[in-house]
């Protein structure tokens, strides 16, 4: 039976879903209100959209919340509630962020948060189609085709709008209401009523001719209907006030359709007390469409939050302010005024500047000096700087952007993106002696951007602590975790940095979408990028200065091509057309200028009025200019070419220049004469979606790649199908020619295939390391070298000659759409759905000869001589490095197999390493910079684990041929320990050396005696293979990790089972004893670790790792727990508050090896990446 709401259920479910209450003098629309339930009576079967759309002011809004305040119409239409979502003027950034407080709202998994644009649109459609069914979604004031497309999620969607043409790009049914954009004079006479409370009749004749005046705009009739509560005796006043002559000046500055209202908003101004009107002249201060916090008005005024709240409820019955509760989480308020207010409260303004300084200074009063001190109020993190820039205070801009602490504060609030949008934007301030450490801090911010975006905030200064030694940021945060006096926190200073290249060059964010595609002029000077903003845009590719931006698609532009002759452009776009430009050739050559001291003021259309007045100081003349429009709005393409019939996914030009090719979401690839404009061939052989089109560099094929998991070569001549390639089994993301024609390459999945264009024939099959997908690939010029872009918002570099990854590029936050090298095959270039560009160095030499070694290390702690490290390299050789800067000492030659265990002898002058294939050699690490190690022959099978006794004359290694045996290493000869019935995982020395610990796939633990290799005991009873043992520091107990779930303790005198640790719900992978043998540590798959008391069981569980949990250790006195998995994180034992997480460049890790006094701390990511870390103590 279905629910029948109660008007109190319904009050309650649209107040719960932020629906705005009524107008305080509502004005009953009857016709108008027919219309839109009327449309919404057709969502009740199923998906779609009502469009309310009208001129602003036209009172959609109020309708839009009048339309579903109806027990009928939830009770009917949408019983799983109504979900209002005031939308305004968004940037892709502010536009996530209206979605993930959509998905808190609705009750979605809050510790994971999507994390873009994509993700969010996916989490809604999931909620609303399997949740909320029933329910209905109301978009207000949707202002551009980017929220549309982000909330296509197949829902019942009610939007308001004064744009109706931006819902032509959405799914599903569309169902437009026009309003009329005023109030009837019958209504508008009876909204005055209301507010004078008399009757219509009762009204004088002024009325009738104010309303006239007005042309019955809503908005216009509230301020005036507003301003007669108080006054009901001044309408010849107030009518005489509309008919002056002296307010014409403003009335042209206004939008045509709205003249009147300038009258209307000043009348209500002044009006005002006093006081009151000051404060509402202060909204001047803010932004377009901006929602402010109660805290704002706090610190402008000076008040506190009821005095602000008492202020802003007068102005809110004026109909000068609109009020609304702040989101999900907040006790207060936000604060907005209609945008047509607005203008006139900007252009009314005696002293902008003055205005900004009066809000800097309240912030600083607040904070003391500050700025990094300042409190989350939603609003200042975001807009600071500007004020400072609007306020003059220049000096400051640049202090604060190259302050570590002031980032750190910002990063944290408004996350990456918009802080490296403000060293774009106020980087030209920066003078000459700054350049440097600017350039430090953006770089940071742009390699780090992928952790700064997470649920789990990084520490910003260890992030800074991993910067280069010489760099300002490093210098800030070092200096900074020296000063820190209390115990709590935990800082690292990587100490082999130096030996790990940093690859990013420069990070552009120029688009306010997407990047969907970017490519390099032919001399590399210059970048073409295309994004979901709609525009393309020109750049020089060392400065990122933006040179030219080209208009005239209406949806999202996918792709772009130059020319060979450098004179024309040709893009393609979700609007389902191609569009051919003209490009001005002295913008291919343009220099981009140096920044001075003083920046030299450009040529450029005269910015707007506000934009003019606030930035005149001469030092920021040429930023004022570049924050202006100084491309026309008008489409200046020369050709638009028709004729697909959907997005349109690719362009191309021939090598010729004299024709293009395309290919679209209708499955076809099409072949345009660049000259005569006409459609010259319709290729259709694809079953699905054509990802990607491009012509052979001789032009006589042209290469497709398609959904259907095929690529196509085709005649370029006549459409014939060449060549069909079939090697991949899902989705083809990406196709290209090698720069000689001879080679493709493709991508699918996790992998890039590489295939001879003539025969089809498969080469070479590169794999992801992580298994991420492959969003799309490319060819360096002279093919040596194959990059993938990935779902992980990563890259990979590898080599063909090799077929090894030689780098992994971390820095994007969004998935990595475009990838291309530059002509000299030294940079490569990325476009991400982060909304940046990323340049990246590619010198394969210097990446080569860097130390990239495997995660199955060694080391050995020295007070005297430092840390020695050994482990195996990436082409099976052993490599021993020392000291803090990993100076390699020793490098064997190469093995045949992988070597798979390695293990340092205590007194450092041995090393034993074991491979795949079962060979076992050792080798003296005094015996040369390359040496072969001596083999110890007997294993079978591969050889996992290896490990000295304290006087290091015998090493035990276990194996996948069940056995464990026990060597002398004075002469090779060894015992054979076989017992075990599946694999021997581990094995270690206890007991003063005189037994041994071993672990195995099945299920047991064994104690052998070392002397003889005799078993001593069998300790059975878990149901599923053991991963992990270790033996307490007193010798009495054995500790057992399994599949299972479970950790067993055992005596090491008897095998007695002692004690069973359960709560893990997935394999407990690694366990560690306490130095004080009371404690246990446990890592499972789930990312939890678990600390146990070996008495008293369970202690806490400690939260939590992304990744499988791989190694844990204890502090020597007990009081910090180390874990190592996706990042190495750090932990106080006694209340599981986690004191730091080091963040890794790959991954994940395998293996963490702390020193005694746990200062000192070594790990190998899965990139093969070192890690030697010493902790920084506080300075007392």
């Amino acid at each position: 039976m279905v629910r029948r709401y109660s008007d109190a259920d319904t009050h309650s479910l649209l107040v719960e879903g932020g629906v705005p209450a009524r107008p305080n003098c509502y004005v009953d629309r009857p016709s108008e209100l027919k219309k839109v339930r009327s449309a919404l009576h057709l969502l009740k079967e199923g998906g779609g959209w009502v469009i309310l759309h009208s001129l602003s002011g036209s009172g959609k809004s109020v309708l839009a919340a009048e339309a579903v305040r109806s027990a009928d119409i939830i009770s009917d239409y949408f019983p799983g509630g109504v979900y209002w979502v005031s939308v305004g003027q968004l940037d892709h950034s502010k536009l996530l962020t209206h979605m993930q407080n959509l998905c808190l709202r609705l009750g979605t998994d809050v510790q994971h948060l999507p994390n873009n644009v994509e993700q969010a649109k996916e989490r809604l459609r999931q909620v609303f189609s399997r949740e909320l069914p029933k329910s209905l979604l109301v978009l207000d004031d949707v202002w551009s085709t980017h929220v549309v497309k982000a909330f296509d999620i197949q829902c019942r969607i009610l939007l308001t709008t004064r744009d109706s043409s931006i819902t032509e790009v959405v799914s599903g049914p569309v169902h437009k209401v026009t309003l009329s954009p005023g109030l009837s004079k019958e209504q508008s006479l009876g909204a005055f009523a209301m507010w004078t409370e008399r009757k219509v009749a009762d009204l004088p004749p002024e009325a009738s001719l104010i309303y006239k005046e007005c042309r019955g705009l809503p908005l216009a009739i509230t301020l005036i209907g507003a301003l007669l509560k108080d006054h009901p005796n001044r309408w010849v006043f107030y009518l005489s006030k509309l008919r002056q002559r002296d307010m014409r000046r403003i009335k042209k500055m206004l939008a045509y359709e709205h003249q009147t209202l300038a009258e209307a908003i000043d009348m209500s101004i002044s009006n005002l007390d006093p006081h009151n009107s000051k404060y509402y002249r202060d909204f001047a201060v803010f932004g377009d469409g901006m929602k402010i916090p109660t805290a704002v008005f706090c610190t402008l005024w000076d008040m506190g939050k009821e005095d602000v709240e008492d202020t802003m409820k007068t102005l809110s019955e004026k109909s000068l302010v609109y009020q609304q509760p702040r989101e999900l989480g907040f006790d207060d308020f936000v604060y907005s005024v209609h945008d047509l207010q607005m203008d006139f409260l900007k252009l009314t303004c005696p002293d902008i500047t003055a205005l900004h300084r009066k809000l800097v200074e309240g912030y600083r009063h607040n904070s003391d000096g500050d700025f990094s001190l300042l409190p989350n109020d939603g609003y200042i993190h975001w807009f600071l700087l500007n004020h400072l820039l609007k306020a003059r205070f220049y000096s400051e801009i640049i202090f604060l952007l190259l302050n570590l602490r002031f980032i750190e504060s910002k990063v944290h609030v408004t996350g990456p993106a918009d802080l490296l949008h403000d060293y774009i934007r106020y980087g030209r301030i920066v003078i000459h002696e700054n350049l440097a450490k600017k350039k430090d801090f953006e770089r940071f911010i742009s390699i780090n951007a992928h952790l700064l975006v997470g649920s789990e905030k990084p520490d910003l200064m260890q992030l800074a602590l991993c910067q280069p030694s010489e760099s300002e940021v490093y210098k800030q945060a070092y200096e900074i975790a020296s000063g820190v006096c209390h115990s709590k926190d935990v800082y690292l200073d990587w100490c082999n940095k130096a030996s790990v290249p940093n690859a990013c060059l420069l990070t552009t964010k120029l688009h306010k979408g997407s990047v969907c595609y970017a490519c390099f002029t032919p001399d590399g000077s210059k970048v073409f990028s295309a994004a979901r903003d709609s525009v393309v845009k020109l750049w020089d590719a060392q400065a990122g200065q933006e040179l030219f931006t080209f208009r005239g698609h209406k949806d999202s532009v996918n792709g772009c091509s130059l020319s060979a002759n450098g004179q024309y452009l040709v893009t393609c776009s979700s609007d389902h057309t191609v569009k051919l430009w003209e490009v001005d050739k002295k913008l291919l050559e343009k220099i981009p200028e140096e920044v001075t001291d003083s920046p030299p003021i450009q040529e450029h259309r005269n910015p707007s009025p506000n934009i003019k007045d606030e930035t005149t100081h001469p030092m920021f003349q040429d930023v004022a200019l570049s924050m202006s429009t100084s491309d026309s709005e008008e489409d200046n393409a020369m050709h638009t070419f028709t004729g697909h019939t959907g997005d349109v996914y690719a362009c191309a030009f021939s090598n010729s220049g004299d024709r293009i090719v395309t290919c679209s979401l209708d499955s076809s690839v099409r072949v345009w004469n660049a000259e005569t404009y006409e459609q010259e061939l319709i290729i259709t052989g694809h079953k699905r979606a054509v990802n990607v089109c491009c012509f052979s560099p001789d032009d006589k094929t042209i290469l497709s790649c398609s959904e259907d998991q095929t690529v196509c070569i085709w005649d370029a001549q006549i459409g014939e199908l060449r060549l069909t390639y079939q090697g991949h089994d899902s989705a083809v993301t990406s196709a290209s020619f090698s720069k000689d024609g001879l080679l493709v390459a493709s991508s699918a999945d996790d992998q890039i295939q590489i295939w001879e264009a003539s025969t089809g024939k498969c080469r070479q099959t590169f794999y992801t390391n992580s298994g991420n997908a492959i969003l799309c690939c490319s060819l360096s010029p002279d093919s040596s070298l194959v990059a993938g872009g990935l779902s992980s918002y990563s890259i990979q570099l590898w080599s063909m000659g090799t077929a090894t990854t030689l780098a992994v590029y971390k820095g994007h936050t969004g998935w990595v759409y475009s990838l291309h090298f530059s002509p000299d095959g030294k940079q490569l270039m990325s476009a991400s759905d982060d909304e940046t560009v990323m340049i990246w160095a590619v010198q394969s030499e210097r990446v080569s000869k860097c130390l990239s070694i495997r995660r199955d290390f060694s080391v050995n702690f020295c007070d005297k001589t430092g840390v020695t490290i050994a482990a195996p390299d990436f082409k099976n050789r052993v490599v021993v490095v020392q000291g803090d800067e990993a100076t390699v000492q020793l490098q064997t030659n190469i093995e045949p197999s992988r070597i798979r265990c390695c293990t340092l002898s205590p007194d450092r002058t041995t090393v034993a390493y074991g491979s795949e294939n079962g060979n076992l050699k050792v080798i003296r690490i005094s015996s040369g910079v390359t040496s072969e190690g001596r083999p110890l022959k007997g294993h079978t099978a591969t050889v996992r684990w290896a490990t000295f006794s304290s006087n290091s004359q015998t090493l035990v290694t276990s194996s996948e041929d069940f056995t464990l045996r026990i060597w002398s290493i004075k002469d090779g000869s060894c015992i054979v320990c076989a017992s075990h019935t599946d694999v021997v995982w581990r094995c270690q020395f206890f007991d003063n050396d005189m037994h041994i610990l071993s672990c195995s796939s099945d299920g047991t633990l064994k104690v052998w005696k070392t002397e003889t290799g005799m078993l001593e005991m069998t300790c059975a009873g878990h149901r599923e293979w053991i991963l992990c043992c270790d033996v307490s520091p007193d010798d009495k107990l054995l500790l057992s990790a399994s599949v299972d779930c479970r950790l067993k303790l055992w005596s090491s005198q008897d095998g007695r089972l002692l004690r069973t640790f359960t709560g893990h719900s997935d394999c407990v992978r690694s366990c560690r004893f306490s130095r004080c043998s009371r404690l246990v540590a446990s890592g499972d798959d789930q990312g939890f670790v678990f600390l146990w008391d070996v008495e008293e069981g369970l202690l806490r569980v400690l939260s939590r790792h992304e990744g499988w949990v791989t190694d844990v250790h204890f502090s020597a006195d007990s009081q910090m727990v180390i874990s190592a998995s996706d990042t190495v994180k750090f932990w106080r034992q006694t209340s599981g508050e986690l004191l730091q997480t080091f963040h890794i460049r790959g991954s994940f890790v395998k293996y963490v090896a702390p020193s005694t006094d746990f200062n000192t701390f070594v790990t190998v990511d899965n990139a093969g990446t070192l890690y030697i870390l010493k902790r920084i103590l506080p300075v007392v």
